[in-house]
């Protein structure tokens, strides 16, 4: 670690410490569409929804996806070695991969895997996240037991708007961005490159650890997303956007010999992956009462490792995987029955290829939905019901009810009910010689209440929910006595959320808490009864600051207790809290300075055991950005 460097931040950042900052408050008048598929404003939402965009997810002033989700309620991350690594996320304690990531509404992740390389979407690309919480596979199939992410990239607006920012931090940390956005009142487009490299740290930090090595291992991304779109007339409008990410990581690895031995640390063990999302779109007005989208897209995750031939030559071996998901879809929403019907058909396409042969190396799934949205008088009601037919398990149903009553102008409360699943992956049913075919989806039952109050400066919720997910695929012996996945495992997830955000003038705080229960309830099983690895019974946020027209600034304490790190609770990972402080100064007309410090107190911690986290580490950084 650059200890002068270091020491530099704290100097200029130490007397913003006490400074509150800009919060990250969803603004009421913002308008939601991840959470029915329709716009809708965020007072009207039933589901429990957080919505940030740009200038919120600067205001925490991290550097990655993962570090910004990470702060957000009803989510917890682990994290294998620093940025870039290998990330998971649990959404109201569900498993990593029961979680749905769409980027500009295109699905995006691995089939292989069954889940999404968070880590490599590129922070510098994003305009605006939405996180849906609760089941939504009637909405967008399957993945969505826990929730929803959905990633929309940037987009351009009326005028021409160029903008460069350049950041250095310690840990080498380099953090580089370039965009041009414009239009006028009939198209828009917007371009933006990116670059962000880092030294990182030691990856695994416990010299005990058979893959041990002292080195850092560091990470490199390079990032491109377009985004255009024209009003044909009144009644047309057409679009497309598309993102691409290229990444290297370093990490620790060994490899066995024949006597079962670990081998070859010091070899330079690494990764290069291509993430990548792409869509075209047309929006149609045909007649007063309906509306329709037409959009086709796709998404790849691209992957090549690197290994040494043995423990003498260090010579690279290189194994690749590939996964393309093609998406085509058809959203009506037609203005009946005194509300919002809307009627849809989708296919979805994936494919897997590389150096590994699987049995069966595509799917498609063709899925149709339907949902109705009603306000009357002080209720609303969201139903939505979803068949998908998976072209290697069968038919899959989901459905969802929610209601909600306007007590008065200020409190909500409502309640929801969904079913939702996971599909297996690749990886789960063909992988040579340990793969079973046989394997049927995972999936859930899911109950939640809330209570909301909101008015011009001040926010609160409060969110009970309840989820049980059954058939979760689990390593079990057969009947030959082989070790393959099986629809062994079941989990009961029970827990409460509660956020508050005010803001007066120029001053904002908050915070957010969220109690736990993530209990293994698999029938005879010796973990019956314990808590599900790496999830925490508790954890939560506070924060403070301020926004003038000149400064800003926001600290913020975010917390994680005790949680275990294996299925048998017998490796603890104790509890941690982190400080983190960010500030801007507009100096000149045109120009502005930006300036944070993550775990300002140099806490050590860990996410998954052996593997290091970052220490205090910052980032100072200058934006040209035309008004």
């Amino acid at each position: 670690m650059n200890t002068c460097f270091t020491k530099s931040y704290l100097f200029v950042l130490s007397a913003l410490a006490t400074m509150p900052a800009l919060a990250a408050v969803t603004q009421l008048d913002d308008v939601i569409v991840t959470a029915t598929r329709i716009a809708q404003p965020a007072r009207e939402v039933i589901g429990d929804v957080t919505v940030l965009d740009r200038q919120e997810i600067a205001a925490q002033g991290v550097s990655s996806l993962p570090d910004v989700l990470a702060r957000q309620p009803g989510i917890q991350i682990s994290n294998s070695g620093g940025p870039g690594k290998a990330t998971s996320i649990f959404m109201r304690g569900t498993n990593n991969g029961q979680t749905l990531v769409l980027i500009d509404g295109i699905a995006f992740g691995s089939a292989t895997l069954g889940s999404a390389s968070l880590q490599n979407i590129p922070l510098n690309q994003i305009d605006r996240i939405e996180i849906l919480r609760g089941p939504a596979a009637s909405l967008y199939g399957s993945g969505a037991i826990g929730g929803v992410i959905q990633i929309f990239t940037r987009q351009g607006s009326a005028g021409f708007k160029p903008s460069i920012e350049v950041g250095y931090g310690n840990y080498n940390t380099l953090d580089a961005k370039a965009s041009v956005g414009g239009g006028n009142d009939s198209s828009s487009y917007a371009l933006t490159v990116a670059h962000f490299q880092t030294d990182g740290t030691n990856a695994i930090v416990n010299p005990k650890h058979t893959s041990f090595y002292a080195d850092d291992d560091g990470y490199t991304n390079t990032s491109l997303s377009f985004s255009a779109q024209h009003k044909i007339n009144q009644d047309h409008q057409v679009g497309l956007s598309a993102l691409g990410a290229w990444g290297e990581n370093h990490y620790d690895g060994s490899i066995l010999t024949k006597s079962y031995n670990n081998v070859a640390q010091s070899y330079d063990y690494r990764d290069e992956s291509f993430n990548g999302s792409g869509n075209v779109w047309l929006k149609s007005q045909f007649t007063p009462i309906w509306q329709s989208k037409l959009q086709a897209g796709l998404s790849v995750d691209d992957g090549k490792s690197f290994t040494p031939v043995s423990e003498k030559n260090f010579a690279d071996v290189t194994n690749k995987i590939k996964t393309q998901q093609n998406q085509l879809s058809w959203m009506n929403d037609l203005q009946l029955l005194g509300g919002n019907v809307q009627l849809g058909l989708e296919t979805l396409e994936q494919e897997v290829s590389g150096d590994t042969q699987f049995a069966v190396d595509q799917r498609r799934i063709n899925s149709a939905l339907a949902g109705y949205l009603l306000h009357y008088a002080d209720f609303t009601v969201q139903l939505n019901g979803r068949s998908d037919d998976n072209s290697q398990y069968g038919r899959q149903n989901t459905g969802t009810v929610g209601l909600s009553y306007q007590l008065n102008d200020d409190w909500v409360i409502g309640s929801t009910m969904g079913t939702a699943f996971k599909a297996p992956s690749f990886n789960d049913l063909y992988w040579p010689k340990q793969g079973n075919p046989n394997l049927k989806p995972e999936d859930s039952n899911s109950k939640e209440a809330f209570i909301r109050f909101a008015n011009n400066n001040f926010k609160a919720s409060l969110t009970g929910y309840y989820n049980k997910v059954n058939n979760l695929i689990a390593w079990a012996p057969t009947s030959t006595g082989e070790w393959l996945p099986s629809n062994i495992g079941e989990a009961q997830l029970k827990g409460i959320t509660l956020t508050s955000d005010w803001q007066a003038d120029i001053y904002t705080a908050g915070f957010s808490y969220d109690y736990l229960n993530a209990e293994d309830t698999t029938t005879g099983s010796k973990t019956n009864g314990k808590q599900l690895a790496r999830r925490a019974k508790n954890s939560g946020l506070v924060y403070a600051g301020l926004q003038t027209a000149v400064w800003t600034a926001r600290i913020e304490v975010e917390a994680q207790g005790q949680r275990y790190n294996d299925a048998a609770n017998k490796q603890v990972l104790p509890g941690y809290g982190l400080t983190n402080i960010a500030a801007s100064w507009q100096f000149a007309k045109d120009w502005s300075l930006h300036a944070r410090v993550n775990n300002l107190f140099d806490k050590e911690y860990q996410t998954v055991t052996d593997y290091g986290t970052l220490g205090v580490n910052g980032l100072l950084s200058v934006r040209w950005s035309p008004k």
